[in-house]
């Protein structure tokens, strides 16, 4: 692979959309400025200061932002397609390969990444909602979820597949979700234990290591609540759980 340019990833001080791409970097090797945005004014690194600035927050004026060389590329689902295709990944896979990395990527996004943020913010949008109840529902769809994606990357042989390539972007999300959903709903509550496929996956991750190091050298909350407001809800919502 020839030399990169210059990376700049801009997103909060989150883990949410653009954390598999901060593992990515870490587990190629790929130099990248992680630069983390406050969401509470105050300095030029502060969301309400810079989100009018249309040549940081891109042309949506919305996080993450990839700054690629001269180049700027917005939306999260363009950017994993633009730096699996510019950095070599592609051409790594064969056509049915890369089309299974794009189908579970969009299906991580949509039913697991969403569903975690929202269960995190639930309770502040809708007044009056019965936030156990709902907590509740939420974990029995996602373990349902899970029990589909073990059995379509059991189908696959994605783990041994994965062991003969470097650590791709799918690679990475699907580790952030399996850490994300026992980080907040509680390991013994999303049943990983019960998959073979995921666990190991999980366990034995080529990248995982370098996940890990990220993760511990900048603690940060799964969404833009802060660290301990999350801390005190996903209290909660572990308490709600083993009711």
């Amino acid at each position: 692979m020839s030399q990169t340019p210059a990376i700049t990833l801009r997103y909060f001080d989150a883990r949410g959309r653009a954390q598999p791409l901060r593992y990515y970097f870490a587990a190629r090797g790929i130099a990248c400025t992680d630069e983390r945005v406050s969401l509470t004014a105050g300095g030029s690194n502060a969301w309400p200061e810079m989100r009018e600035d249309r040549a940081r927050v891109g042309p949506f004026h919305k996080l993450p932002v990839l700054h690629y060389g001269d180049r700027t590329i917005a939306e999260t689902l363009v950017i994993n397609a633009f730096l699996h295709r510019e950095l070599g990944d592609e051409a790594l896979l064969s056509d049915t390969e890369n089309l299974r990395h794009s189908m579970l990527i969009s299906s991580l996004y949509g039913d697991v990444v969403m569903p975690i943020g929202m269960t995190l913010w639930a309770e502040s949008i809708y007044v009056g909602l019965d936030y156990p109840a709902f907590v509740r529902q939420v974990i029995g769809r996602l373990r349902g979820l899970l029990a589909r994606i073990e059995q379509t990357l059991a189908e696959w042989g994605w783990a041994v597949a994965a062991r003969g390539r470097p650590p791709m972007i799918a690679d990475c999300l699907l580790w952030e979700e399996l850490d994300s959903l026992q980080h907040v709903f509680g390991s013994e509550h999303v049943g990983l234990d019960t998959l073979p496929t995921l666990s190991r996956l999980y366990s034995e991750a080529p990248g995982r290591v370098a996940f890990q190091k990220v993760l511990a050298s900048h603690p940060a909350p799964v969404t833009g609540r802060g660290l301990a407001a999350e801390t005190e809800i996903i209290g909660r919502i572990r308490s709600y759980l083993a009711a």
